[in-house]
């Protein structure tokens, strides 16, 4: 019996250990807002080793990862973050769409059902959010004894990076981070005590400096562009002084230019590492999920463009901000034990004027979306004569979604889908547009079209319009001369960075496809989480040990 009993136990050593037994302590899920993968190369040189660094050292870095549908807009590619699914399964197809029933745009978050506490406006929650999300699972899988908690400077971020059972959603509403009653009735006492240390009022006169000396920003030129949006008292220049409109005062324009800054990110991290001490997150018997949401770096993009020295010194600071919140979860928790996944919810286009200014290029422009709504309105009178007197065709249009006006179809006996061939056709020959198509088309042109494909993803029948359309590439809708956006289906505005770090994650630099909808999933089977219930993104089976395969 005794050589059975040794070679039982050699077997037993050797067989391969499965790391889901070893859960981390905590899953961090990090998504920095309006985030290229392009700037993980333009700024590498400059990273600390701590950082993004720590990623590219230890880390799983995907560098061909894209989103595949057409929606690049904060709400949804949050939700695709959270649920591993796109807007048709999801059902967040825009940071609002017209709600046809109220004739009015409904906000992606908004949830009337309940109240924000200690601060005024509609109630938030994730009422619209049509699945279920990774945290959702997680919380299921631990029998509810795993806490999910989301912070953000977004309402948007944090509540649908959270999900449906999260314990707690957090972002900023001025000089306070609040919630809503969806998930519970009053502010915990650690948010009240954060809100009541008057942490954020502290921003009002913080100057925002360079991270390096001037001579590494020149090659991007000038600082001082004329394209770049120096409002909320911001200025175009370095140093930028946070102070809003007033400089003798606090008002309502000081919280969005500290927004507007590396500060807001700053406040962010600063309520995270106070979310950990006070819920005790990866201090238990249990695995925990924190979602963070770095704001700021959207709206400085916005503001500024993606090739300011603005947006550089942003990502340089993002960068070190990183670092020293890692250096906190090693203290804490120990980064062994912590499970860490970074990427964004879109990219951003480059400002058409700073394309020109360099290379005179006639299609970097900005196109007026009343053109596109004439060309519509045409089109329907052509093919049906004209709408009845102080009526349109056109109900609204919103986000690249044109809603016909049904009672003046039904008084004119034009089928919808009819009516939407005909506009996609009509404003399909524009020459700022790339592509136009009737919905009730979408799904069968999506066979045949990569464009179609991407926007077949962000449709949801209830939500969209009856047409959909999309720019030429480096084209932007509005009249003004300054900042830039996102929301188109090019690469600029889908290519983005997907990184794991941690215990099961096999470090290294992948070149195979992948999506920041793959994120959900991968964390499902590294936690051995059952996988989120529509998801749609695969398993990063390549940069996973073996035995978590």
């Amino acid at each position: 019996m005794r050589p059975l009993i040794l070679l039982l136990i050699v077997l037993a050593l050797a067989a391969p250990v499965d790391a889901r037994a070893e859960k981390p302590k905590l899953i961090v899920l990090i998504s920095i807002d309006q985030f290229p993968q392009e700037y993980m190369q333009r700024f590498r040189a400059h990273f600390v080793e701590d950082g993004f660094g720590r990623f590219l050292s230890a880390g799983a870095v995907f560098t061909h990862a894209m989103l595949n549908h057409a929606a690049t807009l904060t709400g949804p590619g949050h939700a695709v973050l959270s649920t591993g699914t796109y807007d048709h399964r999801n059902g967040i197809v825009g940071n609002a769409w017209y709600d046809r029933t109220a004739k009015r745009n409904m906000y992606c978050v908004e949830d009337a059902q309940t109240r924000l506490i200690g601060y005024p406006g509609t109630g938030r929650s994730p009422a619209n959010l049509t699945t279920g999300t990774f945290g959702d699972e997680l919380r299921i899988a631990g029998a509810f004894n795993s806490r999910v908690i989301s912070v953000s400077g977004k309402d948007r971020a944090a509540i649908l990076m959270g999900g449906k059972l999260a314990n707690g959603a957090y972002w900023m509403e001025d000089s306070m981070f609040t919630t809503s009653t969806y998930y519970t009735a009053q502010l915990p006492e650690w948010v009240r005590a954060f809100n009541t240390s008057g942490r954020i009022n502290t921003m009002f006169g913080q100057t925002w400096e360079r991270t390096l000396p001037g001579e590494e920003y020149a090659y991007l030129g000038s600082d001082d562009q004329p394209f770049e949006d120096g409002g909320k008292g911001l200025g175009r220049t370095f140093p930028h002084t946070i102070v809003g409109d007033d400089a003798s005062r606090i008002t309502g324009s000081f919280y969005d230019a500290l927004l507007t800054s590396p500060f807001g990110n700053e406040l962010v991290f600063e309520f995270a590492k106070a979310a950990i001490r006070a819920e005790q997150l990866g201090q238990r018997n249990a695995t925990d999920l924190l979602c963070i949401g770095l704001s700021s770096n959207d709206y400085v993009g916005h503001a500024f463009g993606p090739y300011s020295h603005e947006v550089m010194d942003l990502t340089l600071r993002t960068d070190r901000q990183l670092a020293d919140f890692f250096a906190y979860l090693g203290e804490t928790l120990g980064l062994d034990n912590c499970l860490i996944a970074l990427s964004s919810d879109h990219g951003v286009a480059p400002v058409p004027e700073w394309i020109r200014a360099r290379t005179n290029r006639g299609d970097a422009k900005r196109v007026d979306g009343a053109t596109v709504k004439e060309a519509a309105g045409a089109a329907l009178t052509k093919a049906f004569g004209p709408p009845p007197k102080g009526t349109a065709w056109i109900e609204t249009m919103t986000g690249g979604n044109i809603y016909l006006n049904r009672d003046v179809l039904q008084t004119k006996k034009v089928a919808a889908d009819a009516a939407a061939r005909v506009v996609a056709a009509g404003i399909g020959e524009l020459p700022a547009v790339a592509g136009a198509y009737a919905t009730v088309d979408l799904r069968s042109q999506a066979q045949q079209s990569t464009l179609a494909d991407l926007l077949a993803r962000a449709y949801q029948p209830s939500r969209n319009g009856d047409v959909l359309y999309v720019y030429q590439p480096y084209q932007l809708e509005g009249s003004g001369g300054t900042g830039t956006t996102h929301g188109s289906p090019y690469a600029y505005d889908r290519h983005l960075p997907v990184m794991l770090l941690g215990p099961g994650v096999r470090k290294g630099v992948y070149a195979e496809k992948a999506s920041p909808a793959d994120i959900a999933p991968t964390l499902s089977i590294l936690t051995g989480t059952e996988l989120p219930p529509s998801y749609e993104g695969r398993v990063l089976y390549e940069a996973l040990e073996e035995q978590t395969r």
